[in-house]
């Protein structure tokens, strides 16, 4: 499945790429988004949910639990152990303050509650990734993805109305559903599950994990002066180019601005 990258994107993207445009982009709101992750005999599987066709965001993608972060988070995540989380170096990783960064975990949490029904602590969430939504997009996030164990006395289930169906899946499935045009993933959903492909089991994930720099990643057009056009993921906050000459990333908002 694939979803065509509409006429009205392009022409944003261009704007921002030879700095005609007279519009700003759009605030990205601060959302978690959270891993479950289990060992089976034939390796890790992760849950995953399709989101209805009516979301206005990613809809009918497969994704994992999540959302945005909401005022109540900030005062919940104040009673994080700062100490158990290593607040100073985690606020680095997440590219965020502190208040922020206990915010986001909360965040998680309670999304994973309410999405999936499963509870978690946030001591043990580990931060994977970090995805910001396109400038030209209508709806834009900057999304922190987090990996956790799920608990063996807990059922996931979807809850709520933003899921259709859900699963557990092997990232390499996932993945091969998407290459063949079964499943619909965005590029940060993608990222995140080839992370995963190399790892057997969740403890290994997690030492590689801590030890990979972890940036803000942001899909972008770049224009060069021969008006040769190229797709590139820079670093959020500072425009460095990370990558060069990526795929076409999949449009994640529906319906023109």
């Amino acid at each position: 499945m694939t979803r065509d990258f509409p006429e009205y994107a392009l022409e944003r993207a261009r704007e921002l790429a030879n700095g005609s445009a007279t519009w700003e982009p759009i605030t990205p709101r601060a959302a978690s988004t959270v891993l479950l992750l289990r060992e089976t005999g034939h390796g890790l599987e992760t849950y995953m949910m399709c989101r209805a066709s009516t979301m206005a965001f990613a809809a009918s993608a497969y994704v994992f639990p999540g959302g945005r972060l909401d005022p109540e988070d900030y005062e919940r995540g104040q009673t994080l152990d700062d100490e158990v989380i290593n607040l100073a170096s985690l606020s680095v990783r997440m590219s965020a303050d502190p208040a922020q960064t206990r915010g986001l975990l909360l965040c998680a949490v309670r999304e994973l509650e309410e999405e999936a029904g499963v509870i978690v602590d946030p001591h043990a969430l580990v931060l994977l990734d970090h995805w910001v939504t396109p400038e030209w997009e209508k709806l834009r996030y900057d999304v922190r993805f987090f990996i956790t164990h799920m608990p063996e006395d807990q059922i996931a289930q979807p809850h709520g109305t933003e899921a259709v169906e859900a699963r557990w899946i092997s990232p390499s499935a996932a993945i091969a559903e998407a290459d063949e045009g079964k499943i619909l993933l965005m590029a940060p959903t993608r990222a995140a599950l080839e992370h995963l492909l190399e790892h057997s089991e969740i403890a290994t994930l997690v030492a590689a994990t801590d030890a990979r720099d972890i940036v803000p990643r942001m899909d972008r057009l770049q224009i060069e002066a021969d008006g040769y056009e190229h797709w590139t993921i820079v670093h959020d906050r500072t425009g460095e180019i990370l990558e060069r000459d990526r795929p076409v990333p999949p449009v994640e908002a529906t319906g023109t601005p």
